[in-house]
């Protein structure tokens, strides 16, 4: 009797993992063969505002693969569509793949990009260009849509400058809470030199170059902290940090 339980089980078992086999190869193929009747994108980010929006994506995709919608699911090149969109200098991480949504009681496939922007860093404002710059050090190219809170850079700046000295330094800036909220602007001159504009007090702040950048940064603290703890800042017009193991405030 034990046996025969086992065997009926085992049966039962059998037979519900190939109805379950057959309704989902069931289920795959008429989800294959529904037509793509939209677009749906989801942009993500850590920013309140974006370098690209929704409609954007959209109107890329219908630009650029003319005959999206109305296609069949599976016809669908979703590797293409995907290594086009990676090379838009806006995105960091891009995912393409179909979906199904219900129009009242209709069943319907769509095509989803997910997106998540690059995060700048800084932004550079030079004298023959301006971008930002991300955490990995890729370019974003301005727009006027989106004018995020970040630090400010000008004067001489290539790309390959902010890449490999400005961005260290910048990162230092923003991960320190009060350098982030000292410095202002920061300008870069033909010999590579930097001078920074402080948010409190008018004097120029004399960096040197990009080297050493996390000593000086200790020296400048140490300054505002100890030399300048009860004010009297006011009375420099700048403050040099270009020399080793020493600050020169020169007065107005």
């Amino acid at each position: 009797m034990k046996v025969f339980k086992k065997i009926s089980a085992l049966i039962l078992w059998i037979f519900s993992v190939i109805l379950l086999f057959g309704s989902l190869g069931f289920s795959i193929k008429k989800t294959q063969q529904l037509k793509c009747s939209d677009i749906r994108v989801d942009i993500t980010d850590s920013t309140s505002q974006q370098f690209i929006q929704t409609s954007d994506i959209r109107q890329w995709v219908l630009r650029n693969y003319k005959g999206v919608v109305g296609r069949p699911l599976e016809s669908l090149n979703l590797r293409k569509i995907k290594e086009g969109l990676q090379k838009l200098h806006a995105i960091e991480e891009v995912s393409v793949y179909t979906n199904l949504y219900q129009d009242g009681i209709k069943t319907c496939g769509a095509l989803v990009v997910k997106i998540r922007q690059r995060d700048p860093v800084f932004r550079v404002i030079g004298t023959t260009n301006s971008f930002y710059m991300d955490k990995l050090g890729k370019v974003i190219e301005w727009s006027p849509r989106f004018t995020p809170r970040v630090l400010i850079v000008g004067g001489l700046v290539t790309p390959e400058f902010a890449r490999k000295k400005l961005l260290p330094l910048i990162t230092y800036i923003n991960n320190d809470k009060f350098l982030s909220a000292q410095i202002d602007q920061i300008y870069v001159n033909a010999l590579g030199e930097l001078s920074m504009i402080p948010r409190v007090g008018e004097q120029l702040i004399l960096f040197g170059d990009p080297e050493d950048y996390e000593l000086k940064f200790r020296n400048l603290k140490a300054l505002y902290s100890d030399g300048f703890k009860d004010g009297g800042w006011s009375i420099y017009k700048s403050i040099n940090l270009a020399y080793n193991n020493q600050i020169v405030c020169t007065k107005k």
